[in-house]
């Protein structure tokens, strides 16, 4: 199981930084496309679906936003 503290590093920056390059990848990645709106719902489904991810592609996606 991927690491929750990274989870929630991602959660953040995709919640607070929906326009930049990586929080466009990481959700066209994981959801096949980007995502308009970025709403409390939007926050829970991204973590559920990172919690589902390989612990490799969390890391990834941790290491691009950081």
């Amino acid at each position: 199981m991927p690491d929750t503290t990274k989870i929630e590093a991602i959660v953040d920056f995709v919640t607070r930084y929906p326009e930049t390059t990586a929080s466009r990848r990481i959700c066209r990645e994981l959801f096949g496309a980007g995502r308009e709106k970025v709403s409390p719902e939007f926050s829970k489904e991204l973590f559920e679906s990172l919690t589902k991810t390989e612990s490799s592609v969390v890391d990834s996606y941790y290491y691009l936003i950081r």
